[in-house]
């Protein structure tokens, strides 16, 4: 049998795969105004195909969690891959908008099996003290593919459109889930099937307001990653400007995951629900910064995205390693699926309608409301009962 491997090798492999998935999902709103005018889209329609990978994942992070369980990481991260890599042929191959919301749902279905795999993986191998920080680190990868595609998705649709960045997006999910299922799966311990496990976990203390939390904040987080290039652009700034504030608030989200993970590692892993309340609160300064940056020129709008995105894109580690912790042990890999899955899905039903509110209402009044929901999470956020379980 294969010994354990090291919780670095572990944490690379996870984050790997993770970036390559971000790649696309977080890569797209990057060539955002460029979908639109190809597929002669909404607002509201493409909020809808900038993440409908992100609705396909939420629809299968409880079945990728049981799967994980009963099948093994290795066995159903490869077939979860292949899935995920098919769908995304099948989209650089779409003639139209129908076909290419499928089939990037289906890349999404595929796809769900990572951060679920990834996550239950880093709970096994770091101890409480340090494991926000090794979830932040795996979190990081979302924005540095977000970051890698801010750069090359441009580049890739304006030599081969966006056939071309599907099918590099589809290289990088398959090689980089292979590497992570040929990883020799962690021994575990062998036991009975937990009975009502989802039921305890919506039990857990403080659960459900923890949920609440995430649900205000990927609110925020998706209305900066799906509609911060479109509002750049509307502002009179440059295709490049906007580029630059996207690719600045992909690499602030890389930092921000790991300092807020060392900052509620702290105390021995005490400092979580602050931690959340604090996340909340820069948000909600930085998207009022950044509606007033607005107004003016490259030089206002980049530092307050940098600030918005500090406060805006930190905190999904949180949220999963609070999950995984309020949980009894045995349940942590589903606990997280679970959070993962109000997250997941809310970024995908939550983002048409931001598109419409922006059409409807302007920026102004868009990016305020980001400012309210953050704050009304941070509110929340306080009263959640301290837990910790290694």
């Amino acid at each position: 049998m294969s010994s354990d491997p090291s919780p670095r090798a572990v944490l690379a492999a996870a984050a790997a795969a993770q970036a390559a998935i971000s790649f696309v999902n977080f890569g797209l709103p990057s060539i955002g105004p460029e979908l639109r005018d190809e597929y002669g889209m909404s607002l509201a329609e493409l909020g809808a195909a900038l993440t409908a990978g992100l609705l396909g994942t939420g629809v299968a992070l409880i079945a990728a969690g049981i799967a994980v369980d009963r099948f093994g990481t290795p066995a159903s991260t490869l077939v979860g891959t292949l899935i995920a890599a098919a769908g995304l042929a099948v989209a650089a191959a779409a003639s139209s908008t129908g076909l290419l919301f499928g089939a990037l749902v289906v890349f999404g279905v595929g796809s769900a099996v990572v951060p679920i795999a990834g996550a239950g993986a880093l709970f096994r191998a770091y101890p409480a003290a340090s494991r926000a920080w090794a979830l932040g680190v795996r979190q990081m990868a979302v924005p540095l593919g977000g970051t890698v595609a801010a750069v090359a998705m441009p580049l890739l649709q304006r030599a081969g459109g966006v056939e071309v960045a599907l099918a590099v997006g589809a290289g990088a999910v398959g090689v980089t889930g292979v590497v992570f299922a040929l990883l020799p799966e962690e021994r575990r311990p062998r036991g009975a099937r937990p009975s009502g496990a989802f039921r305890r976990i919506w039990r857990a203390p403080g659960m459900r307001r923890l949920l609440v939390v995430a649900g205000f904040y990927i609110v925020v987080l998706q209305a900066v990653l799906s509609y911060t290039v479109p509002a750049v652009r509307a502002s009179g700034l440059s295709s490049f400007v906007a580029s630059a504030t996207y690719f600045a608030v992909n690499v602030t989200a890389m930092v921000a995951r790991i300092v807020w993970g060392k900052v509620a590692d702290r105390q021995q892993g005490t400092r979580r629900s602050r931690t959340l309340v604090e996340v909340g609160l820069m948000a909600a300064v930085g998207a009022l910064l950044f509606t007033v940056a607005l107004h003016f020129d490259a030089l206002a709008v980049v530092p307050a995205a940098v600030v918005f995105g500090f406060g805006a894109l930190g905190w999904n580690a949180l949220v999963y390693v609070s999950a995984g912790e309020r949980a009894d042990p045995e349940l942590a890999g589903r606990s997280v699926a679970v959070a993962a899955t109000v997250i997941f899905l809310l970024s995908a039903i939550a983002t048409p309608p931001l598109g419409a509110l922006a059409a409807h209402a302007g920026w102004d009044v868009f990016w305020a409301t980001t400012a309210l929901l953050a704050v009304t999470g941070s509110l929340i956020a306080i009263t959640l009962p301290h837990v910790l379980r290694d």
